[in-house]
């Protein structure tokens, strides 16, 4: 052995030594990286467009057996009302979370409230409004909206994806946190659940966008997009740098969004990032945005500043390649329909 290589040899022993004797551990790079997770919604849990989302709504309610939680932004669908009614007065625990700026809703909770359903206004900071839309059913079955309980919400084009495993589960511990934030009186939702793993990210307020941010920042391929504006500067510039590394951006707006962002709107267009305007008469309702077409991520609220820093918001980020292929398909049809 040559003298550099036996001094280099006991150099490494004594390092070695010394680590030992001082307790510490050698922290050795994973050979084997952790696979991405991956989760087994199927394509069945997305229901899109009016028809699809009401229907499964009221099948839904109509299953309960012990619970029923809802939270809206906007809530003044009769049937809807007089079907949580019928529920509540059955004996089903229904309760209900609305945001207090919304007229719709005011005549809507001094209804149920007169029928002793337990409902409330969501306490707005600030002049926070609550976009917050789910259903809970049984804690165990969740349908996250894009569209409000509203006759003419519902008519837009949105989607809603169903929930059955331990997301569900969370998302009713979230509706417990918001209900005891109300009321002071947490709910009775158990501290853990049998219900399995989908690997489904639950995002609230701030970390809806840090969501985005993750999700933009690591995508290899494409990110399709569908949401009726875009004005935040730190997911414009995500959208910039991904698309200068050669992924495949392209945006779905509404029609407003042209007198509503039209900066964003010529900073993304003058980075050479495709825009369509969608071309119907029912109005552009989902916030979505496909990843790499194997994870979407559905928000309750528009990619503005306002939204992220003021409002009471939620996501799901669900890496399923299945589900994502429908959503493919639809973006695709749409992009199609759509006027550049």
């Amino acid at each position: 052995m040559s003298k550099q290589k036996f001094v280099f040899s006991i150099f490494f022993l004594l390092i070695f030594s010394m680590l030992l004797l001082s307790g510490c551990s050698l922290k050795l790079p994973k050979l084997f990286p952790e696979p991405i997770k991956i989760s087994d919604l199927p394509a069945e849990a997305l229901y899109i467009d009016k028809d699809a989302i009401y229907n499964r709504t009221l099948a839904l309610i109509e299953s309960a057996q012990k619970s029923i939680y809802v939270q809206q932004a906007e809530f003044d669908d009769p049937h809807l009302i007089q079907l949580l009614l019928t529920k509540s007065r059955s004996g089903i625990d229904v309760r209900i979370l609305l945001d207090q700026w919304q007229k719709k809703n005011w005549a809507t909770l001094d209804l149920l409230k007169s029928q002793n359903v337990s409902i409330q206004y969501y306490p707005a900071q600030k002049g926070q409004i609550n976009h917050t839309k789910y259903l809970i059913v049984d804690q165990n079955v969740a349908l996250i909206y894009g569209p409000p309980w509203t006759v003419n919400g519902l008519l837009a084009h949105d989607l809603a994806v169903e929930l059955s495993g331990k997301s569900a589960w969370r998302t009713a511990t979230l509706f417990s946190k918001d209900w005891e934030f109300t009321t002071t009186f947490a709910l009775d939702v158990p501290k853990t659940s049998p219900l399995p793993n989908e690997s489904i990210i639950l995002a609230t307020n701030a970390n809806v966008k840090q969501q985005l941010v993750e999700q933009i920042s690591a995508s290899t391929n494409s990110i399709l997009i569908e949401i009726p504006e875009i004005s935040d500067p730190d997911l414009v510039q995500a959208l910039i740098e991904a698309a200068e590394k050669g992924r495949d951006v392209r945006l779905i707006l509404d029609q407003s969004a042209k007198s509503n962002t039209p900066v964003t709107i010529d900073t993304l267009t003058a980075n050479n990032i495709p825009i369509r305007y969608f071309a119907s008469e029912t109005s552009l309702g989902m916030h979505l945005a496909i990843f790499d077409n194997s994870t979407f991520l559905l928000s309750s609220s528009d990619w503005t500043r306002s939204s992220f820093v003021t409002n009471h918001e939620f996501s799901i980020t669900v890496p399923s390649p299945l589900a994502s292929a429908k959503l493919v398909n639809m973006f695709e049809q749409d992009w199609e329909k759509s006027t550049e």
